[in-house]
């Protein structure tokens, strides 16, 4: 079961960001806004070319950034050439958002693949930081592998299967992959704490019937997704976009 001692039951996805400007997502700014809001923060961990652990969502960095490439195609000092949605905010390290954030609100750590591939180099270095890191955390990931790795290495470490419905949301795959990670059967190997769950498509039996055995966790709750109270009647944590309140 996942539980942070602090109580917190909103997550910024990305980081507390607004004005492209001044906070994008996955910025130092965003993270500084959420904590300094009192908000958990919900981040996305990959690695450049010359093997920093970085944070940053996309496996290409056209949308954020303008340029092509994957972020894995750069290294880190190539990567600060790019600006955030041009404002001042760079790609930042995951040990700069950690020494950041120090421990004041919970944070749920995304594990991200290049292209598809999983990698241990990422649950090493990832895992390494987090060893000295003194707040509360927890990591997820839509690949299983991150899960068994830190279930192997790790186990006192909270780790989250990420899910949404891919038949509707994926458009590459073949049908046994969207039958395995749809249904979640991997599960039974890798013994998940919690599942980070598309709000969207919280109506399913299956989701419904994972929840009874791991944490419910729900993402991305919008202004437009619905009232936030009735959401975390349904799930324990919320994953949300931009300021969305209980009060």
């Amino acid at each position: 079961m996942l539980s942070f001692r602090t109580g917190r039951k909103m997550f910024a996805h990305r980081g507390l960001h607004g004005d492209r400007s001044i906070a994008p997502e996955n910025s130092l700014a965003a993270f500084s806004r959420a904590a300094d809001a009192g908000y958990g923060i919900e981040l996305d961990i990959r690695l450049s070319k010359d093997g920093q652990v970085i944070v940053f969502h996309d496996d290409t960095l056209q949308r954020v950034c303008g340029v092509p490439g994957k972020a894995s195609d750069y290294t880190y000092e190539e990567l600060l050439q790019f600006p955030l949605y041009h404002s001042p905010e760079r790609i930042p390290l995951f040990s700069e958002v950690l020494e950041l954030v120090a421990g004041r609100v919970p944070l749920i750590v995304e594990l991200k693949a290049s292209g598809k591939h999983f990698e241990i180099e990422l649950c090493r270095k990832a895992s390494a930081m987090l060893d000295n890191y003194s707040g509360e955390y927890c990591i997820e990931s839509f690949h299983p592998r991150y899960l068994l790795w830190f279930l192997i290495h790790r186990p006192e470490v909270p780790r989250g299967q990420l899910c949404t419905d891919f038949y509707r949301t994926q458009a590459e795959g073949r049908r046994w992959q969207f039958f395995l990670f749809e249904l979640m059967l991997t599960n039974l190997l890798t013994r998940p704490d919690f599942i980070s769950y598309d709000i969207r498509f919280h109506h399913r039996r299956l989701f419904r019937f994972w929840r009874h055995f791991c944490t419910p966790v729900g993402w991305t709750a919008r202004p437009d997704s619905g009232d936030p109270k009735k959401l975390l009647k349904v799930f324990r944590y919320l994953i949300a976009e931009r300021h969305m309140t209980t009060d």
